[in-house]
């Protein structure tokens, strides 16, 4: 997993180059963390000196404690370091990795922005031995400057790693750390992955995790306020819909899977809580358990279900800057609707090589979630058209019950001559 590229990051975040880059190396720090029989920590850094607004530079670290890293991942950003104005990024990346059978620590500085055959692009530092001590992890460093808008990249990497909270993914622990000071003081985060569910054991499915997370997330509005007491008073009311869907050979554990919850939330009895019905979802798209933009194809899948056949009235929908799908309801009886779509690989795979397409999996995933959502809670989920019949129905009925009163009554008339 740590030996194969990331998913490419596409054109919707062009226009923040660093976005993608940290994207990239929390990707890796994942895969690294996945390829580990132990549990590991994953640590997202952001510091910003204590210097005049003008010349502070952004320190960000990105550290984890999985399988030890192979250089060649950050021969891969080369690309990014092309794109990335040198005012805002040098190049220069700081690399110390240790593998859990290796007796050091071995030090790096990658210079990106040099030429591959420049003597000063690849440096090895100091190594320090382990002295016997076992264990393995990889932290990257590097300096953004303060050309880089740095107010609006902190609010972005907030949300960012609050969505891979939602992942609860297995055998990892995830932070954030923030630390800011300037002239009114420090301001700082600090964001853990914790959950208002029983915590998740090691055998767990990725599906039950992502259940938790996404109920959490729906718990706080979609992660821009804290836990809302009033909804969590509520928590058992939520209505859950999964789906599954695979192309995986079973003989070589390799091929896609997608998974998809949908979480229904009913609007709050408790006046104490703001939120009312949200007439928009925001679809939590991830990628081998990292938050990514949606592709055309699964947006198009998105767009094309008839939603109308499970009781919701779809208004439209749209692909935001940030690559996110945005579905708008019509009508909307329920406080909130979150949808979580996830596609991760069982194995490796080699290109062109898949048995079905994504969007085919995707499209059976989301369904198999929403058929459950309506036979499980079918009082709430009629079609639109079944809505309609069952009025019909309701004001009509005395006079069916009459005319099969009248048909009764004939027969036994006529059974008499």
């Amino acid at each position: 997993m740590a030996s194969s590229s990331p998913p490419s990051t596409g054109s919707s975040t062009s226009s923040s180059p660093y976005r993608k880059l940290l994207h990239s190396l929390i990707y890796w720090a994942l895969q690294r963390c996945r390829m580990s029989e132990s549990p590991c920590r994953l640590t997202v850094s952001v510091k910003r000196s204590p210097e005049s607004a003008d010349s502070s530079p952004l320190r960000i670290s990105v550290s984890d404690t999985g399988v030890g890293s192979k250089l060649e991942e950050f021969l891969e950003l080369d690309a990014l370091a092309r794109e990335t104005p040198v005012e805002i990024w040098d190049g220069t990346l700081l690399i110390t990795t240790t593998g859990i059978n290796d007796k050091a620590i071995y030090c790096y500085q990658f210079n990106l922005q040099e030429d591959t055959s420049s003597s000063a692009r690849f440096t090895k530092l100091a190594t320090t031995y382990k002295n016997h001590a076992i264990f393995s992890g990889t932290e990257v460093c590097l300096c953004l400057s303060n050309e880089a808008d740095i107010d609006d990249f902190i609010l972005w990497l907030v949300g960012f790693v609050r969505k891979i909270f939602v992942l609860r993914a297995a055998n990892l622990a995830c932070e954030l750390f923030v630390e800011q000071t300037d002239s009114d003081g420090s301001e700082n985060v600090c964001l853990s992955q914790d959950s208002d569910d029983v915590h998740p054991s090691i055998t767990t499915s990725s599906m039950d995790r992502l259940v938790s997370g996404l109920k959490d997330y729906a718990l706080s509005h979609g992660n821009i306020s804290d836990r809302c007491e009033a909804c969590y008073m509520d928590r058992d009311r939520l209505k859950i819909g999964t789906g599954a869907a695979n192309n995986v050979d079973r003989r070589k554990a390799k091929g896609h899977l997608v998974e998809v919850v949908i979480v229904i939330a009913h609007t709050s009895s408790d006046l104490s809580c703001w939120m009312e019905n949200c007439s928009s979802t925001q679809v939590l798209h991830f990628e081998d358990f990292i938050p990514y933009p949606i592709s055309q194809s699964s947006f198009n899948v998105l767009m094309s279900i008839d939603w109308q056949s499970y009781g919701f009235k779809l208004k439209g929908g749209f692909m935001d800057d940030d690559g996110n799908a945005v579905l708008q309801w019509d009508n909307m009886t329920f406080a909130r609707v979150d949808i979580a779509i996830h596609t991760y690989r069982g194995g490796a795979v080699e290109e062109g090589k898949r048995s079905q397409p994504e969007r085919h999996l995707v499209r059976k995933a989301l369904k198999s979630a929403l058929f459950g959502l309506k036979v499980d809670h079918a009082e709430d989920f009629l079609s639109c058209h079944g809505q309609k019949v069952g009025g019909k129905s309701q004001m009509t009925w005395p006079n069916i019950s009459i005319l099969s009163g009248q048909l009764f009554f004939a027969t036994m008339l006529i059974a008499d001559n």
